[in-house]
């Protein structure tokens, strides 16, 4: 019987690791297969892969890989099998969801929960019915659900030939990477740490708890810093500001947090466990966090008042880009990078509200936004009773049981008979900028409002709208999904004024590569989704999956 076990690496900036593969640009897609690129010498690749290391850069489209010029991550796209037209293929397109996918080959309808919001149809957490907030799940909450769908992940794979270690400072990211755990398997995340010296800290813990290399205790480097704002208190990051160094490096060089906490406990998980691990997967949330802040590439940066480079784009995106460098030198100086496949994705892209199409409020409290992303008395979180005056006439028609609003608009109603149903409907379509209106029967959403496409403001966002929105509605068209859905144009929010969530090109084009293990530099022409990963993965290191995925496995080519 498998068991379960994680592995997940953080992303790093050195240029050290480049010279391990050689390579030229990028070649066309021919029309009957990938395209590669050549390679300079190599040395002899073994027959497969025996370790994989997953890189996971929350919120990185491949906009923003170009926009900031993230070195490393483009030099894996040209030494590597790159996706150039890979996309992250399933609704909601937000960090709780796609963890879980990347590493289990699921979408989301088949996966347990398939959004922010859930509905416990089979009673698995509480009451049948019961409605409840994903991101607020800890282990066992998500341990329940992924056990309850019954589909093993990555680390009962891997648990077998060595340890597996996940490793991300968002707990959620990292239970749905790491999935119900064994033995051999070791969560690395953050709680709520001691006071020293009259300082508060964050400090690791884990399921089960983290090596003692990776230490909790005053003094140690991983603990990280509380109560630190720098430039975030102030419209629009408070509306969810950094308060801390969970998700961002701060500005305590012996107790740096975010990405670089992240490596950090990777690169010290290889240096102590050496030829003992076998899957590493790390949730870098830098980017991400910037990006809901400050609106993703639509940042003001220097132009905010008492600016710190330190919580803005730019900076995340550069610190990001050092850490997918850190580990890729780490690999090939310990003789590890030729058996090591590497993947590196997003969990989801970033979508930047233009202006007048922000359609949240604000109050400067810490973290108003929270207000605008839910409506609604869950069952594991405070009743949100505060929702922005663009969202009141859905509120008003005394139908809801939970709203969560980002760059697309999902709906659980406590009343869902066809009636309601239609009459909730007619009044979502009428909100701002709703492109149309979905609601759900059974396993697939029919559009029951016109399409508005006066609304898309360019040709290219009409054409994804026709060839994407129902494929990627459809992937949480499950009972335990929303009711009614609402589609967005590309520049809109009702959030935060960076957000994701929805169908649109900046939330679904995320990059898709793989490394290292000897992989030839290749273009694949294929659409590769996030779902797409885990089969991908097997195949590569020549394991029989023991359950039907609802991705497609895709030969990586190699060194001959």
């Amino acid at each position: 019987m498998l068991r379960r076990r994680l592995l997940v690496f953080p992303v790093v900036a050195a240029l050290a690791w480049a010279g391990a593969v050689a390579g030229g640009g990028p070649g066309p897609a021919s029309a009957s297969g990938p395209a590669t690129r050549s390679a300079g010498p190599a040395a002899q690749a073994p027959a497969k892969p025996d370790k994989v290391v997953i890189i996971v850069v929350d919120a990185l489209s491949r906009r923003i890989v170009e926009k900031y010029d993230m070195k490393n991550v483009e030099r894996l796209m040209t030494r590597g099998v790159d996706t150039p037209r890979g996309y992250l293929g399933h609704t909601g397109a937000v960090t709780v969801v796609t963890h879980n996918v990347i590493t289990s080959g699921m979408l989301p309808k088949n996966m347990g929960w398939t959004s922010e919001g859930f509905r416990d149809v089979d009673g698995v957490l509480g009451p049948e019915g019961g409605l409840y907030i994903s991101s607020n799940f800890g282990y066992n909450e998500m341990a329940a659900l992924q056990e309850h769908a019954g589909y093993p992940h990555l680390s009962d794979y891997l648990d077998d030939s060595g340890k597996v270690f996940t490793v991300s400072p968002k707990g959620y990211a990292a239970y749905g990477l790491a999935g119900p755990g064994s033995p051999n398997t070791s969560v690395v995340t953050f709680t709520s740490g001691p006071t020293c010296e009259g300082q508060r800290y964050r400090m690791p813990t884990g399921v089960p708890a983290p090596p003692t290399y990776i230490g909790a205790e005053c003094g140690s480097r991983y603990l990280v810093e509380r109560d630190k704002g720098y430039d975030t208190l102030q419209f629009p990051a408070q509306l969810y500001p950094a308060t801390d160094d969970r998700y961002v490096v701060g500005d305590e060089p012996a107790h740096q947090g975010g990405d670089i906490w992240a490596t950090d406990a990777v690169l010290d998980i290889m240096d102590h466990e050496q030829d003992a691990w076998s899957g590493i997967f790390v949730s870098l949330p830098g980017v991400d966090k910037a990006a809901h802040m400050w609106g993703g590439v639509r940042d003001p940066e220097a132009a905010t008042p008492g600016y710190d480079p330190m919580t803005h784009m730019r900076y995340a995106a550069r610190t990001a880009d050092a850490q997918v460098g850190r580990i890729m030198t780490a690999l090939r100086q310990s003789g590890e990078l030729a058996s090591t496949l590497v993947v590196l994705t997003a969990d989801h892209g970033s979508v930047a509200a233009a202006e007048g199409h922000w359609h949240g409020d604000f109050e400067p409290e810490n973290d108003y936004g929270y207000y605008n992303w839910y409506y609604g008395d869950a069952e594991n979180d405070v009743a949100y009773d505060r929702p922005q005056e663009a969202l009141q006439p859905l509120v008003d028609t005394g139908k809801i049981g939970l709203t969560y609003s980002d760059s697309m608009l999902s709906v659980w109603l406590d009343d869902r008979s066809r009636e309601t149903v239609a009459q909730v409907a007619s009044v979502m379509e009428d909100l701002p900028d709703v492109t149309a209106v979905w609601r759900r029967d059974g396993s697939h959403y029919f559009r029951v409002s016109p399409v508005r496409r006066d609304r898309m403001t360019t040709p290219g966002e009409r054409k994804w709208f026709d060839n994407k929105a129902q494929e990627l509605l459809d992937t949480q068209a499950v009972g335990y999904g929303p009711d009614l859905v609402a589609t967005l144009p590309d520049d809109t929010t009702y959030s935060v004024l960076g957000d994701h969530g929805g169908i649109q090109r900046a939330s679904q084009r995320i990059p898709i590569v793989f490394g290292g293990a000897g992989l030839a530099p290749t273009d694949l022409r294929a659409e590769v989704r996030s779902v797409d990963i885990m089969p991908t993965i097997l195949k590569a290191l020549g394991i029989r999956p023991v359950y039907a995925m609802d991705g497609k496995a895709y030969a990586l080519p190699r060194r001959k």
